[in-house]
Parts: C-alpha cells; sequence; structure tokens
C-alpha cells in the first residue's frame, strides 16, 4: 500500500521557485527509495525530512525566516498558519473545515517523535526495531498534511502581497486577473501596513495608465465597498499621486476621478487628504508631471463635485496649491 502512495506525484504548486521545488523533490524520492527498499528507519527519517522541507519551502515562499535550529513542531504551524486562510475567509475558528487539516498538521507533527524513536538521523546504543505497522503510519502521516499545504499555494501566493506589490510594478496583468489576486490576498485579513502598502502599489499601476488596475483594484471598491478597507483605500490615492521616487505625479484621465470614488466610500476623507495637502505641497514634481500639470490640476477642479461635500474645499486648497507651484510659461 504504501508503495503506492509514494508513488503519486505531489501537487506542484504555479508559483513555487524551481529550487524549492527541486528540494520538496529530492525528499519526496528519498521516502520512495526509502519503502522500495524497504529500509523502514530510513523511511521514518525521510518522512519527517520531507514535511519539514515543505513547510520550510512555504515559510520562504511568504517572505518570512526561521532559525536552522526551529524547532519542527515551530515550523509546521508556521507554515500551517500562512496556508490556513485559503479555506474560506471568516471561517470560524472550531468549522470542521478548520479541524480537519489542523489534525492533518497534529499527525504530521507526531513525526518528529517517531523519527526520534525509530527513525535515520541519531547515532543509536540500542536499535529499535521499526517494523513496516510504523512506516505505514509515516508515510500515511506525512502525505495528508503535506498535499493540503501545496494544494494551497498557488491561492495563498496568488495573494503574497510583496510579490504582487513587485509585479504591480513592472508585470502585464490581463483582465480578471489583478481581481483574482486580490481576492487570494484576503485583504481584509491582513495588518493595515499590508492593506496600505498594497493600495499604493494599485494607485501607482493606475497613475500609469494601466487600465484593467483601475478596473479590478480602484472600481471594484466602489461596486462591493464593504470588502475594501481604508487603509487600502488611503493607499491608492497616495499612489495615484506619488510615485516610487516619492515625486508628484498624476494621470489626468484617472488620478483624481478615482480619488473622488475612493473617498465617496472612505470613513475619514478629511484625515487622508489632511495627510496628501502636505504630501504634494512639499515633494518635488516628476519629468511627467512637470509636462502635463496643468491637465491634471484641470481634472482635479472638474471632480470637486464627486467629491464627498464636506472635503470640497480641502481638495479645492490641494489643487491651489498645485497650482501655486506651478513653473511659470515664460520662464
Amino acid at each position: 500500500m504504501i508503495r503506492v502512495l509514494v508513488q503519486e506525484p505531489l501537487p506542484r504548486p504555479e508559483r513555487v521557485q524551481s529550487g524549492h521545488w527541486d528540494a520538496i523533490s529530492d525528499a519526496y524520492q528519498r521516502v520512495g527509495r526509502a519503502v522500495e527498499a524497504e529500509d523502514f528507519a530510513l523511511v521514518v527519517g525521510a518522512a519527517k525530512e520531507l514535511t519539514e522541507s515543505v513547510a520550510r519551502v512555504t515559510i520562504a515562499a511568504n517572505g518570512e525566516v526561521y532559525a536552522d535550529n526551529a524547532s519542527y513542531s515551530a515550523l509546521l504551524s508556521a507554515a500551517h498558519r500562512i496556508v490556513a486562510h485559503a479555506i474560506r475567509e471568516n471561517l470560524p475558528p472550531n468549522d470542521v473545515l478548520r479541524a480537519i487539516p489542523d489534525n492533518a498538521r497534529k499527525m504530521a507533527t507526531q513525526l518528529a517523535e517517531v523519527r526520534n524513536r525509530y527513525g535515520t538521523g541519531h547515532g543509536r546504543a540500542d536499535i529499535h526495531k521499526v517494523t513496516v505497522e510504523v512506516a505505514e503510519a509515516c508515510v500515511h502521516a506525512a502525505p495528508v498534511w503535506i498535499r493540503w499545504v501545496l494544494a494551497r499555494h498557488t491561492t495563498v501566493f496568488l495573494g503574497n502581497v510583496t510579490q504582487l506589490v513587485s509585479d504591480l510594478e513592472r508585470a502585464n496583468f490581463h483582465s480578471g486577473e489583478l481581481a483574482e489576486r486580490l481576492e487570494a490576498a484576503n485583504i481584509l485579513g491582513l495588518k493595515e501596513p499590508e492593506q496600505r502598502r498594497l493600495g499604493v502599489a494599485v494607485g501607482r499601476r493606475t497613475a500609469n495608465e494601466t487600465w484593467t488596475v483601475r478596473i479590478d483594484g480602484v472600481r471594484a471598491c466602489s461596486t462591493n465597498p464593504d470588502r475594501w478597507p481604508d487603509a487600502y483605500r488611503t493607499g491608492v490615492i497616495e499612489g495615484l499621486f506619488i510615485n516610487r521616487d516619492n515625486q508628484v505625479d498624476a494621470y489626468p484621465a484617472a488620478s483624481a476621478d478615482c480619488a473622488a470614488e475612493l473617498l465617496q466610500h472612505h470613513t475619514d476623507p478629511a484625515a487622508v487628504l489632511a495627510e496628501l495637502r502636505p504630501l504634494l505641497g512639499s515633494a518635488s514634481w516628476s519629468f511627467r508631471f512637470q509636462g502635463r500639470h496643468a491637465d491634471v490640476i484641470q481634472s482635479m477642479r472638474d471632480a470637486l463635485p464627486k467629491m464627498p461635500a464636506d472635503v470640497r474645499p480641502m481638495w479645492n486648497e490641494i489643487a491651489d496649491t498645485l497650482s501655486a507651484h506651478a513653473p511659470d510659461p515664460a520662464s
């Protein structure tokens, strides 16, 4: 039976790095060779190593760092936490859909103790007989949790914030692709700094005239307002007017309209503009903005009626500030 189990390929996640996958594949093949050779002590040790490899790859793919001597249990718990939210948003902690994979993790965690008693990796003063039953328990325990984790890699790392921010800076986005990745990012479940960082990246890409990003990352905020937190909206608005070099930059056909649309559903639009005003008043202008500032300022004035009524004076002041800083056409 266990020969059949180790012959079944592991599900390879779409975005796993080749080096990471090589490490997992090498560990999995070692389990298979040990089963074929009926080296049951090696089966036990290799099963534990495979599980730890999958945990470390999951942690590394999420941009986290754990020491080489981190405990096996801590590694599995960290990896489990990373992929757990993929089950379903707002799932109760005691729901059966959480209990099943959590029990799989607990079963995999026991491999460390089994390895300590029976497996390879330790010099021993006494020989402990490793039965087929022990080997089968390990080969059954490891793949259940491993396959659950790997199956969720694609969903979880599709929405990895660091990778998504990087892709928003330079990658192409097809229609609907950003919407899928933002959903996978589970924005409501992110901490506020991460929500804002993601929003800034979306705003900057929108200001770089990418229509699909505007639809999936900005317009969607009005379509389903409850799904988008204030920190994300605040970040988008900043990105619509401040580029990666912290210079004033904006897109006449989108920045002002998008900002007005986002502020309509923000719980404190005045606070957003109070933060944006000094940024735009003190930052230098990008070369691109210098050439189209008049069009941007006019689009800001045209967007005034779309702004929440109580912040229209502040919005006008921001437009006036930019206008006052504009270079003299005659100079």
